[in-house]
This record gives structure tokens, C-alpha cells and sequence, in this order.
């Protein structure tokens, strides 16, 4: 394998190739992401999943049996593989948020 084989960069294309595969373009992308349970974190979330569609399509909210943490199930309106990677991006970089999937 090549050095463009490895990376980041390689990584970035990877996923955004399988995205592609997996769902229709332009159209709804899912999004499960598992955060603390604190306002500023939905709200960031809330924020960070916007794309040039605008908001989330929907989005619902199921806490942990301690509370401690929420799940959050989102549609977002996505042109391309790259804008829902882009969104799948900023949601992993946010703080507070323990996974994206």
C-alpha cells in the first residue's frame, strides 16, 4: 500500500465513499449520537447537525436510565456524501459528545 492509502485524508475518503453506498443523495442521513445529558451539549448538536437544507428533519431524545447521558436520533437533509460526512464531523468534535454513529 501507498502512503495515500493511509492517513486522514484517506480515512475522510473511505467514509465518505461508504456513506455514498448507503444512502440516496440528495435525502435524509441518519445520525445516532450519544452525548451528556446537558442543554449546551443539545444544543450544540442541534446546531452542529445543520446544513444548507437548514435544521434536522427530526430529532428525538431518549436518556440513559441514569440520566446521566442521552441518545439522540437525527435526520438531516444532506446534498452529498461529503456534506453528511462534514456533519458526522462536527458532531465527533463537539464537547460532550461520547459517539456518532
Amino acid at each position: 500500500m501507498s502512503d495515500a492509502d493511509h492517513g486522514p485524508e484517506a480515512e475522510r475518503r473511505r467514509e465518505i465513499e461508504l456513506i455514498g453506498a448507503c444512502y440516496a443523495f440528495p435525502g435524509d442521513f441518519a445520525l445516532s449520537v450519544i452525548a451528556h445529558n446537558e442543554q449546551a451539549v443539545v444544543d450544540a448538536i442541534l446546531a452542529a447537525a445543520a446544513t444548507a437544507a437548514g435544521a434536522p428533519q427530526s430529532h428525538e431524545r431518549q436518556p440513559s436510565s441514569g440520566g446521566k447521558y442521552v441518545s439522540h436520533r437525527l435526520q438531516v437533509r444532506c446534498a452529498d456524501a461529503e456534506e453528511a460526512h462534514a456533519v458526522r464531523a462536527r458532531l465527533r468534535a463537539l464537547p460532550g459528545v461520547v459517539t456518532v454513529l
